[in-house]
């Protein structure tokens, strides 16, 4: 399991029952200025972070900067729940948009309606989940959103709907060197590369439950079924169990792709 860390690196940390985690960076997120990670790493030099509260006094991000820091995790270790700390969060975000306008003279007004927009409604319309607890489904989601990925669970879990089950499983493709199988897989990585001709062809990264394998499209196959590719993140291929040459692993030889089978309801 990954977690949220305030410090500047990924790291491994034992969990109490002895298994390892990664330590996700909050300066990793997505939308994250330079100037609220270089006031969050300055701050936790300092110490720890106490509360939500604590954290907000001492890094003054945005309204929306804190938000992705709560729909990301960040806070969760303070053990409230989602909701509390969303609710929490308006009100901090109120109380110190109140102090700048009495600050400038502004007066007490309960929201900036010179803006034409009530902040905390719209808050609540663009995170419609923040009224309850947002599922896991719903918070791997957001991980994804905001890290480019799944931090707390499999990035598979978000691919449920897909038939797992009728297809080869990576780990079983050594007991098919040779032959031809129907495999799937989420992509991972992919690059495009140039045959000898001249022709693009594209080599891709395919994880499933069981494990990663390396497949290569070559100049024809990619050129049929290329857009499959980046149309479907997670991509069913037939292709051919090809051995390496020193005997030690194997790749797939795609010859076609496309939309992954549906588990029936």
């Amino acid at each position: 399991m990954e977690r949220r860390c305030s410090g500047s690196g990924a790291r491994i940390q034992g969990e109490p029952a002895g298994a390892p985690a990664i330590r996700v960076p909050l300066t990793r997120l997505k939308g994250l200025t330079e100037r609220t990670s270089e006031r969050l790493l300055a701050e936790r030099e300092r110490g720890a972070f106490a509360s939500l509260a604590d954290f907000y006094h001492r890094v003054q991000p945005a309204a929306e900067e804190l938000e992705a820091i709560l729909r990301a995790g960040g806070m969760d270790e303070f053990g409230e729940t989602r909701t509390r700390q969303f609710w929490e969060a308006q009100r901090l975000v109120k109380a110190a948009a109140g102090d700048r306008r009495r600050a400038d003279g502004r007066g007490n007004l309960e929201f900036d309606f010179d803006a034409g927009r009530n902040p905390v409604a719209d808050f609540f319309a663009r995170n419609p989940a923040c009224l309850r607890e947002p599922t896991r489904r719903e918070r791997l989601e957001a991980e994804t959103e905001l890290f480019g990925y799944a931090v707390s669970g499999h990035p598979l879990e978000l691919f449920a709907e897909v038939a797992w089950h009728t297809y080869c499983p990576v780990a079983r493709l050594g007991d098919h060197v040779g032959e031809t199988v129907v495999a799937c897989g989420l992509v991972v990585e992919q690059r495009t590369h140039h045959q000898i001709t001249g022709e693009p062809m594209k080599f891709l990264t395919l994880a499933d439950w069981t494990g990663l394998v390396e497949t290569e499209l070559f100049a024809q196959t990619y050129k049929s079924y290329g857009l499959a590719t980046v149309r479907y993140p997670v991509l069913e291929v037939t292709a051919t169990v090809e051995p390496f040459e020193n005997g030690r692993g194997f790749s797939l030889r795609v010859l076609r792709a496309g939309k992954p089978r549906q588990r029936d309801e």
